[in-house]
């Protein structure tokens, strides 16, 4: 007579074998939660490289022009101003940077340029917004298309490259009297990112721009 599994043998399988599904199901969970976090963290990288990438480019395009009309204008109407450059700068220029994305728009690729750090209402996060203008008038600070460029920052630091001392400016401004038959726009712009990582620490992405239209243009 052939000997069968008693209720207690049976019982000890079952357990063993619920032991072993609940290990191989805590390995897969922790190789997917692992594989989301690398996923989120690449896709974060190339989101914030992606946005420092964009500003180097319409920075390098920046330029002043001394053909105006002087009858419209009180004064030079292309501009280069960097405020608050250390932590949570606000920084706007005049660029040949601009892209018209509309069929017989009304726009060269001159426009007003704008990046700022400013709390997102729907998002509840400090993020850096871009404003484009795509016409130089005489209100430069209104009107134009605003989008958030970089979400979830916590510092957002631009500083201009001033040849005469040498040294890293949190101001600029082309138009103050303190440029006047100097240097208007700096020769570089360097702009940095801060966020946090995944472990919760502070990780910073920094590049550099280099301004080609050094002297404004008079022609």
């Amino acid at each position: 007579m052939k000997r069968g599994f008693t209720l207690i043998e049976v019982m000890i399988a079952v357990a063993v074998m619920g032991m072993i599904g609940a290990a191989t199901y805590k390995a897969f969970e922790g190789a997917y939660d692992l594989k989301s976090r690398i996923e989120h963290a690449e896709d974060r990288d190339q989101a914030v490289r992606g946005a420092l990438t964009r500003m180097s480019r319409e920075i390098s395009m920046a330029f002043l022009s001394e053909h105006f009309d002087r009858k419209r204008f009180r004064e030079r109407p292309t501009f280069f101003k960097l405020k608050d450059g250390r932590g949570e700068a606000d920084v706007s220029f005049t660029s040949f940077a601009h892209e018209r994305l509309q069929v017989d728009a009304k726009e060269s690729d001159q426009a007003v340029f704008e990046y700022h750090l400013e709390h997102d209402a729907e998002t509840g996060l400090e993020s850096v917004f871009r404003r484009v203008k795509g016409v130089i008038d005489e209100e430069p600070t209104r009107g134009g298309e605003k989008a958030v460029l970089a979400d979830d920052v916590l510092h957002f630091s631009v500083q201009a490259w001033d040849p005469k001392d040498r040294e890293w400016r949190d101001e600029w401004d082309s138009a103050s009297p303190t440029r006047s038959g100097g240097v208007l726009l700096p020769p570089r712009v360097r702009i940095s990112l801060t966020i946090k990582d995944e472990q919760g620490k502070d990780k910073k992405y920094s590049t550099q721009a280099k301004i080609f239209l050094g002297a404004p243009l008079d022609f």
